[in-house]
């Protein structure tokens, strides 16, 4: 049977999400929680972030045998093995031929900038940035909505056969002392979401021009190589 895993991480207890020879992803950590209940099939997951990045929506399925009825009971035991950096939120059962992965219509992420003194505790979660102009970052945000080739905003060395993402959306808005960046799309490359929050900051900074910035969208040419840091983004919904 299919059992699809909705869950959430705290990816600055990980190496990345996806499996890794040294084990400290968060796929392996979920692996062998579902191990002590003796499902061992690999499981597959919807998206992949990298180190440091949260989740407070992922998607993964797992095959497992059909004497597993009660899911109620399997989340709480998931939950014994995977917490405290994993979190179990809802599990289901699906149709044989249901893909995790290219069944996925949207994937959306949020990042984070707090406004106010500098945390220690919850420096891993938020990135500490003084107050933005949501208008001037709107201006700027909107650029990026519809579909572009992305090949100047994403790292080097990701194994896709296209560069080309359509965006849905794309702004910033204000809550409490935070602000937060919305991305949605059908789909975003390595890199993706935290170079274009480099570019956008350094367009408000006045180290780049909003013409540089069409120019690198346009791939005319890459003026910002810098990645925000990961500890602000969260993978945030997932779509079918």
């Amino acid at each position: 049977m299919k059992l699809k895993l909705i869950f959430s991480y705290d990816g600055s207890a990980f190496l990345g999400s996806a499996t890794q020879p040294h084990g400290k992803s968060v796929q392996d950590a979920l692996q062998k929680a579902l191990a002590h209940l003796g499902i061992f099939s690999k499981i597959l997951m919807a998206s992949r972030t990298d180190k440091g990045v949260h989740a407070s929506f992922m998607v993964a399925c797992v095959e497992c045998g059909d004497h597993f009825k009660d899911l109620i009971y399997l989340k709480n035991q998931l939950n014994k093995f995977s917490h405290p950096y994993i979190h179990i939120k809802h599990l289901k059962f699906m149709p044989s031929d249901f893909e995790v992965r290219f069944d996925v219509k949207s994937r959306e992420y949020r990042y984070i900038f707090y406004h106010g003194n500098f945390n220690p505790f919850v420096s891993r979660y938020v990135h500490f940035y003084p107050k933005i102009d949501i208008n001037k970052a709107n201006e700027i945000l909107k650029y990026f909505f519809g579909e572009h080739d992305f090949k100047y905003f994403c790292k080097s060395g990701s194994d896709v056969k296209s560069t080309v993402r359509k965006v849905f959306k794309s702004h910033a808005y204000s809550y409490k002392n935070m602000t937060i960046f919305h991305f949605r799309a059908n789909g975003f490359l390595r890199g993706q979401i935290r170079l274009i929050v480099a570019s956008v900051l350094k367009v408000l900074e006045g180290k780049m021009t909003k013409e540089q910035l069409i120019e690198q969208l346009k791939t005319i040419k890459k003026y910002n190589h810098f990645l925000a840091p990961p500890n602000g983004l969260y993978l945030s919904k997932i779509t079918y």
